[in-house]
């Protein structure tokens, strides 16, 4: 299995939400990947009344290790 989370660093003190810009760059996608990611269930947050959406790393790194290649 190719791992695409060697670039998300764990935290272990603290949790580590980060913008989609930075989920972008870590990964090494593109928006469009992203986006059909978050619709079957990459964990996401959206800030209430704002179109800004942010991650956790660490849930996003779990969900990519359970995803199948």
């Amino acid at each position: 299995m190719i791992s695409i989370t060697k670039n998300i660093q764990s935290t272990n003190n603290y949790v580590s939400v980060v913008s989609m810009k930075q989920i972008l760059e870590d990964l090494g996608i593109s928006y469009s990947t992203l986006y059909r990611w978050c619709k079957k269930g990459m964990p996401h947050y959206k800030v209430r009344g704002s179109k800004k959406i942010t991650f956790n790393r660490e849930k996003v790194k779990e969900w990519l290790e359970e995803q199948t290649i």
